[in-house]
This record gives structure tokens, C-alpha cells and sequence, in this order.
């Protein structure tokens, strides 16, 4: 730009004063828009208010305050020019006399508001009066990078609360971020704040691959620009960025992305075969973990949608010891204490960059991602606290894999609808017709929208269909289970009936529309809140004890299992605690045909 931020400020804040409107200003100012307009708006908001009357000496002291300070930054004329002081010293002093005005029980007030308040921008224009007074380029860097992590604790606080994340706050934090990458760029920035840099833009886009869903459709071309420049921040603190790269549009990545992982069978000039699938990846695209010899290894790819085939944002290669220490525990809270809460007799540590997308109370169902700590502990990177109504509607669907696209899938007679969060594990399998498939999703209205969809090992003759869910009564005859209605074919045993608000899991066979049931079973009474349900990579501890991320649990005569369970396959299990701390497994369902820590050569 010819002219800094602050000078562009300075000269809006005048053509304010003068009576012209708020959008012909910004309209001559397209690129600055974003970042304006809530200074702007705090400005006219301002001026609009009625003048609070401190008393004399306490406004005395303030402008003594002040003063000082304009006669230190005299002072130190010799080290900048006169002129470039006098624009932000002005405008600085703009500010700081808003703010004295409007008193000091707003300005606290709006220093703890939420993108939500009517007072957020008024916090927005704090913080940029603030910046007036950092001169030093680093320090300046640092200053806008807490303000980058101030951003991201709103949007976390805004996920707690259930409300949606909206472009002001994105907005806001995206200017900060790209005004800190700048600085950081064209400075020598020391390697402390190039480190604190990298590491805050990769939790950034961690933590925007999450809330993509929470952001409504109107903010979803903000949403995209955002994650497109905080890529590129990674990409250029690493090096990484090349002249030859894709370019990242911003449309691409407004409705969010998603996730899929499986074993790479190719590494071939711009793509990869991951299970099957081709996957375009290019200089934009961020490779983590062994890059050695890449085929054989399971990797977690973050993928937006192309129009040939999934282009990878980010690809992390997972080791053996990564994938038997990550895990999903499902549950019940037993307690909240303080940062830490327990789920199903596991201690689960709540980071400070935790992800929450609801609170945390004892007896709420939460879904806990992370990896195992020291002992038995969890660490926890994202908790999904499950509402009654989600829970109501949530189904596992398990049959054959008829017809796959980027926007459904089809699997045994029902057709999936697949959003751009969609996380689809193939682990050591090729999606393609023919092979089982596992569905978790939701009914939103007559949709039947996946969630997640994990590749099985065959189990069973190739029409077998598999039903998980609430039992939530009948309607025509039919079983309502997740939201699903399933018709039972004549042949079929007659059933008992159970409670509703069950959770019963129905097998058989698929004859047309209808399921000749050979198995049908409540897994979970309405009043059993001590099931546990574990995910992950099993691992063998003794004959019958076993393991999966930081939760031990054995099996025994009672138990139930699907599949073959042999070290390293992936599991879900359902289990009960035990007074020793460990777990007794119900059910078993085994995901897998072979080990995935020690991949067939491919």
C-alpha cells in the first residue's frame, strides 16, 4: 500500500468529523473496509453519546497522563521523522479522547464483550488505540499476535455458548494476523516470534477447520478469506510458499472442509493415492510427520473440494505410536473439577487451547477427541458436548458401499448426503463399490447427512445392513431408530418391542426397502449412563486386557465381538468401568482385517 493503516484512519476519522457518510468513506477504501468499519462505527457511535462530566482532578490526572506522553514521543523525534509521528499522534489522541469520554466503565465493559455485544467495537477500537503507542516493529508484531489469540478465545468462548461464529470477529482477526505477517515479513523478527507465529496460525487453522459448520452462510466468504490467509501465513513462516503454487480462492474453502484418512498406496507428481483415492497435492499444500517414504504410512489429510478430485490442505503422517496413543472416548461427565473432568473413570485434561462446542456439566454426553497422557489421563484437543435433540436423531448405518461421490454416497439402498466436514476413514481399504461401509450422521429432516463414514473389514454375506441409534417409537409399522424409519420384512422373527429412548442396534439382511433381521438388541437401557464408548487403535496388553489411546478394558465370555480383534486394528468399544479402574467390554465392533500399525506393503 502507498499509505499505511493509521494514515488512512487518521484521514477517515476527518471526513467523518466533516458529516460524509459511513459507506461512501469506506467505499473509497475497499481493501481496508473490514478493518475500518468498526473503528468507524465506534467513532459515530461515540459521538452520539452523551458526555459523561468526570470530576475536575480525575480529569486533570487523565490529561496530565497524556501529556506525558506526547512530550515523550516529542522526545524521541530524533529516531523518526516528525511527520510520521504527528498523523497516528493525532489520531492516537482522537482515540484516547473517545474513550475518555465515553468513561471508564464502558471501555471495561467492552474490554470483556464478545463479537455478539454492541460494545465489541468499541474493544476493537481500544485495542488499535493502543497499538498508537508501539513503536518498535517487533514489539508492535506481538502486540497484534495477542490480539490475534484474543480473537480466537472469542470465537472459542462463542462455540461454549452455542452461538454461531460470525464474520466481525473473523474479520477482525484476520486483519490482525495478516497486519503481524507483514511486519514479521518484512522485519528481522526475531526467531522467538517467528516460532510464537507459526505455532499460533496452526492452531488458528486447526481451529477454523472446526467451527466451519458454525459459521453462518452470509459469513462464509469471510470464513474462506481467513483460512486462506492463515494457511499462507504457515506456508510462508515455513517457507514453503512458491511462486508455482495453486492458488488458494477463498470460495473454495467458504463452506468449510473436509477429513479423510487412509493408507497412501502412491506418491506421484501432483497427486497421491491415498486408499484409493486420488488426492491433489501441490506447493500449497503442508506435509508433517516422516516424509521419507511416504507409501505405507496412514495419513490424515484436510481436503477442500475440487472440481477433478480432493486437493489437500494439510497432510499429517501417522506413526505407530501416534495412532495407538489418539482416541475418542464417548460418555457420560461423572464430574467437572476444575481442568479436568471424568468420563467414564477416565481423567480427561482440558488444554488451554481446548475446543468445546457446548458447556461442560456433570451428567451432559460429550464426545472427547485427544490422545493419551501420562498414565491414564486424556489430553484432550476437542470435546463435542452432544445435545438430547442430536442425540435423538444420531444413527449408525453399516451396509455396502453401492456408489461414492464428492457430494453423497450410497450404501445399501440409502443415500447419504456428505457436507465439506464430512470425515471419511478408509483406513487400510479402497473405497469402492463393493466394500462395507459404516455411516455416523444425523437426520435433518428427510436428509440423511453423514457425519462421519469409516471403511469396514467384510463381516458377513455382502447384503447384511446394520442399524444403531435411540429407539424413538413406531409409525406404520416401522421402527423409528436415529431418526431413521426401518421396515421389517414379513419373514422377519417377530420383535419385542423396547422402551423408547433406547439404544438398540438391528441386523439382517436387505430385501429391497426392508431388513430380514437375524439380530435385534438394545445395547443401552434408557437409565444405563455408565456405558463408555471408546474409538481407536486396539493394542494387546495381555491375553484378554487391552487397550485403546489411555483406557485399559478387557473382554470375557459376555462379550460381543464383530470382527476378529487383533493388536493394532481399529475398534469401537462398548464397555462399563470396573472398580479397578478398568473397563469391562459389552461390545466390540472390529474395524479392520489387518494391523494398522504394521501396514501390508502395498
Amino acid at each position: 500500500m502507498g499509505r499505511n493503516f493509521q494514515t488512512i484512519l487518521d484521514e477517515c476519522l476527518k471526513e467523518l468529523e466533516t458529516g460524509q457518510s459511513l459507506d461512501a468513506i469506506l467505499a473509497r477504501y475497499p481493501e481496508e473496509a473490514d478493518e475500518l468499519r468498526p473503528l468507524l462505527l465506534t467513532a459515530q457511535n461515540l459521538k452520539s453519546m452523551p458526555i459523561a462530566r468526570p470530576r475536575s482532578h480525575v480529569q486533570q490526572a487523565g490529561w496530565q497522563r497524556f501529556l506525558g506522553q506526547a512530550i515523550a514521543l516529542r522526545r524521541a523525534r530524533q529516531r523518526r521523522p516528525a511527520l510520521s509521528l504527528w498523523r497516528p499522534l493525532a489520531a492516537a489522541a482522537s482515540f484516547v479522547l473517545m474513550l475518555f469520554l465515553a468513561g471508564g466503565a464502558t471501555t471495561y465493559a467492552a474490554s470483556r464483550s464478545l463479537p455478539d455485544s454492541p460494545l465489541y467495537p468499541l474493544k476493537l477500537a481500544t485495542e488499535e488505540a493502543r497499538l498508537w503507542f508501539v513503536f518498535d516493529e517487533g514489539d508492535r508484531a506481538g502486540t497484534l499476535l495477542d490480539q490475534t489469540e484474543t480473537r480466537m478465545t472469542e470465537i472459542s468462548k462463542l462455540m461454549e455458548q452455542g452461538k454461531p461464529v460470525k464474520g466481525n470477529v473473523l474479520s477482525a482477526m484476520r486483519g490482525r494476523m495478516t497486519r503481524a505477517t507483514n511486519i514479521i515479513d518484512k522485519s528481522d523478527a526475531s526467531p522467538e516470534l517467528v516460532s510464537r507465529a507459526d505455532e499460533l496460525s496452526a492452531r488458528q487453522e486447526q481451529m477454523l477447520i472446526v467451527i466451519g459448520q458454525n459459521v453462518p452462510a452470509d459469513d462464509s466468504d469471510e470464513y474462506g478469506k481467513v483460512l486462506v490467509v492463515v494457511h499462507e501465513t504457515r506456508l510462508d513462516l515455513q517457507g514453503l510458499s512458491s511462486e508455482q503454487a495453486l492458488n488458494l480462492e477463498p470460495l473454495d474453502l467458504a463452506q468449510g472442509v473436509g477429513s479423510f484418512t487412509g493408507l497412501v498406496e502412491q506418491q506421484q507428481d501432483g497427486s497421491w493415492i491415498i486408499s484409493g483415492t486420488k488426492i491433489l497435492v501441490d506447493e500449497a499444500t503442508i506435509v508433517e510427520g516422516n516424509t521419507g517414504e511416504v507409501v505405507g504410512q496412514v495419513a490424515q489429510v484436510t481436503t477442500i473440494r475440487g472440481p477433478d478430485a480432493p486437493r489437500a490442505l494439510d497432510i499429517s503422517l501417522r506413526g505407530s505410536e501416534d495412532l495407538a496413543k489418539m482416541a475418542t472416548i464417548s460418555g457420560v461427565i461423572d464430574s467437572v473439577q476444575g481442568d479436568t473432568i471424568q468420563v467414564g473413570g477416565r481423567t480427561v485434561l482440558l488444554s488451554q487451547h481446548i475446543l468445546l462446542d457446548g458447556q461442560l456439566r456433570q451428567g451432559t454426553t460429550v464426545e472427547v477427541v485427544g490422545e493419551a497422557g501420562e498414565g491414564q489421563t486424556f489430553e484432550a484437543t476437542l470435546i463435542h458436548v452432544t445435545p438430547t435433540e442430536d442425540g435423538q436423531d444420531a444413527f449408525v448405518y453399516e451396509g455396502t458401499l453401492e456408489q461414492a461421490t464428492a457430494s453423497q454416497w450410497q450404501v445399501s439402498g440409502r443415500t447419504f448426503e456428505l457436507d465439506a466436514s464430512t470425515n471419511i476413514d478408509a483406513g487400510t481399504l479402497l473405497i469402492q463399490p463393493g466394500v462395507n461401509a459404516r455411516v455416523e450422521g444425523v437426520c435433518r429432516g428427510s436428509d440423511l447427512v453423514a457425519k462421519r463414514i469409516v471403511l469396514l473389514a467384510p463381516e458377513g454375506p455382502p447384503e447384511t445392513v446394520t442399524v444403531e441409534g435411540v429407539f424413538q417409537g413406531q409409525a406404520d409399522g416401522a421402527w423409528l431408530i436415529g431418526g431413521i424409519p426401518i421396515d421389517f420384512a414379513p419373514e422377519s422373527p417377530a420383535l419385542l418391542t423396547p422402551p423408547t429412548g433406547t439404544l438398540v442396534k438391528v441386523s439382517g439382511s436387505q430385501k429391497g426397502q426392508a431388513i430380514v433381521v437375524t439380530t435385534a438388541e438394545s445395547t443401552r437401557p434408557p437409565e444405563d449412563l455408565g456405558l463408555v464408548k471408546l474409538e481407536g487403535v486396539a493394542s494387546q496388553l495381555d491375553n484378554n486386557q487391552w487397550q485403546i489411546g489411555p483406557a485399559p478394558f478387557r473382554t470375557s465370555a459376555v462379550t460381543r465381538v464383530t470382527g476378529q480383534l487383533i493388536p493394532g486394528a481399529r475398534a469401537i468399544v462398548w464397555a462399563l468401568p470396573s472398580e479397578d479402574g478398568s473397563l469391562d467390554a459389552i461390545y466390540i465392533d472390529v474395524l479392520d482385517t489387518h494391523s494398522l500399525l504394521a501396514p501390508p506393503t502395498v
